[in-house]
C-alpha cells in the first residue's frame, strides 16, 4: 500500500472524528432549538450514508454528496459553536449589560 494512500486515509479518519466531535458539542448546547442542535448530526449521518452507498455500487452518489455533506457539517457546527461562544462571553461580561 503506497504511503500517500495511508496519509489520505488518516486524514479522512481525522476529518470524520473532528466532525463527530463538533456534532456532539453542538448537540450539548442547550440554548439552541432542537432542530439547530440536530442539524450537524443529521448532515453527518447523511454523509456517512452517502459514503456507505459506495459499498452497494452507487459510487456516483458517494462521489457527489459525501464530501460536501461533511464540509457542511463542519461549517455549520463551527458556526454554531462560535456563535454560542461569543454570546456566552458577551453575557458573562459585566460591562456588556450596561
Amino acid at each position: 500500500m503506497p504511503l500517500t494512500l495511508v496519509v489520505l486515509a488518516l486524514w479522512a479518519l481525522a476529518f470524520l472524528a473532528c466532525n463527530t466531535v463538533i456534532s456532539v458539542r453542538v448537540w450539548r448546547i442547550t440554548g439552541l432549538p432542537r432542530r439547530r442542535r440536530a442539524l450537524p448530526g443529521l448532515l453527518l449521518c447523511a454523509g456517512v450514508g452517502a459514503s456507505l452507498s459506495r459499498a452497494t455500487g452507487f459510487t456516483a452518489l458517494a462521489e457527489t454528496l459525501a464530501f460536501p455533506l461533511y464540509v457542511a457539517t463542519a461549517a455549520i457546527g463551527l458556526f454554531e459553536l462560535r456563535r454560542h461562544r461569543t454570546r456566552s462571553s458577551r453575557l458573562d461580561d459585566p460591562g456588556a449589560l450596561t
